[in-house]
């Protein structure tokens, strides 16, 4: 993981921890909601404590190797593959699940203060986000309009806080992008917010 340094339109300084291997979202995701949520700063030598701490997301999951260089997993094009039967086809496929995120930050002593549930076009609550309620977002990419929306894929981002502008500020691990938008339900063109939990310490 790398690290930048954003500022939002009031000032505020936002450390995005930018995901270098495929999947790593939610990894992200919870380090940075969880920082915010404990008013702690990181940097780059966490992403090892990162690990320890969540590797319960995949401790079931055979063959979990230590933390590694970038990009370890390659997505692969076999159907088959996209499960989490092997650390390797969660991270270059099938990725996390919500409740994976919401256990893994009960399991580090965080709270989930309220989950939305799963349902295409969830909105983010402005009266629920504060300097230490982040909420973690899960976003589905749906690039085709039809009359059954068809997904390709998943992503988390964070919702940080709400600007003086009114919109919220949102904190992406693919890049490490602060966007600042509304409350949603479209993220950059075909993301649609699918799965919100908001969490305090």
């Amino acid at each position: 993981m790398t690290i930048h340094f954003r500022n939002d339109s009031d000032g505020n300084v936002h450390q995005i921890w930018a995901q270098r291997q495929m999947s790593s979202c939610a990894i992200a995701s919870i380090w940075m909601a969880r920082n915010q949520a404990r008013q702690m700063t990181v940097d780059e030598s966490e992403w090892g404590l990162a690990w320890r701490i969540y590797h319960q997301v995949v401790q079931n999951i055979p063959l979990s190797p230590p933390p590694s260089a970038p990009m370890t997993f390659a997505p692969s094009s076999r159907p088959e593959d996209n499960n989490q039967t092997t650390m390797g086809n969660m991270f270059a496929n099938a990725g996390t699940y919500m409740n994976q995120v919401a256990q893994a930050l009960t399991n580090d002593g965080l709270r989930v203060t309220h989950n939305t549930g799963w349902s295409i076009g969830r909105t983010v609550d402005p009266a629920r986000l504060s300097d230490t309620t982040p909420a973690i977002i899960l976003l589905g990419w749906y690039p085709t309009v039809v009359a059954r929306p068809n997904r390709a894929g998943g992503h988390f981002i964070v919702a940080s806080r709400q600007a003086s502008s009114g919109n919220i500020v949102y904190l992406d691990p693919w890049g490490g992008v602060l966007s600042e938008i509304n409350t949603g339900p479209v993220y950059q063109v075909t993301g649609r917010f699918e799965h919100i939990i908001y969490i305090s310490a």
